[in-house]
C-alpha cells in the first residue's frame, strides 16, 4: 500500500537537482554567451526548481511525521530553511521574469537574479543537508 509520508523524500531531490544544474547552466551563459536569449536552459531549470521546491515544502508540511525533543529542533531548522530556499527561489524567479519581459534594466535584474540564484542554491543545499542529518542521524532504526 501507498504511505502519503514517502511523497517529502521523493520530491525533495527534485529542487536540489534543478537549482544545482541551473545554476551551472546559468554561469556558463553569463559568462560565455554574448546573446543573452541563447542558452536558457538555467532559467528554465530555475523555474522547474521554484515549482517542485513549492511541492516539496508542501509535501513536507503535509505530509511528515511530528517529532520531539532533539529531532524536533532540527526539523525546525531544516523547516526554517526550507521557507527560506522557497522564497529565495520565488525572488529568483521573479527577477529571472523581469529581466526576461521588462523593458528597462534587464542587465541589473540579470545579475540580482544570478546573486539570489547563488544564495537559492546555497540555501537548498543547507536545506537538503540538514534533511539528510534528520533521517540519517535522528530517524532511521526509529
Amino acid at each position: 500500500m501507498f504511505d502519503t509520508s514517502h511523497l517529502h523524500p521523493m520530491i525533495v531531490h527534485f529542487p536540489i537537482a534543478l537549482t544545482m544544474t541551473g545554476l551551472l547552466l546559468e554561469f556558463v551563459r553569463f559568462f560565455f554567451c554574448k546573446n543573452e536569449t541563447k542558452l536558457p536552459h538555467g532559467e528554465l531549470l530555475l523555474y522547474f526548481g521554484t515549482a517542485s521546491v513549492v511541492c516539496a515544502i508542501l509535501s513536507g508540511f503535509l505530509f511528515t511525521a511530528t517529532f520531539t525533543g532533539k529531532t524536533l529542533e532540527v526539523r525546525n531548522l531544516h523547516v526554517l530553511l526550507a521557507v527560506l530556499s522557497t522564497v529565495s527561489l520565488l525572488l529568483t524567479s521573479s527577477f529571472y521574469l523581469i529581466a526576461r519581459f521588462g523593458k528597462q534594466k534587464r542587465d541589473v535584474f540579470r545579475v540580482v537574479g544570478l546573486i539570489f540564484y547563488v544564495i537559492s542554491a546555497i540555501l537548498i543545499s543547507a536545506t537538503g543537508f540538514m534533511g539528510g542529518s534528520l533521517v540519517y542521524n535522528y530517524m532511521i532504526g526509529v
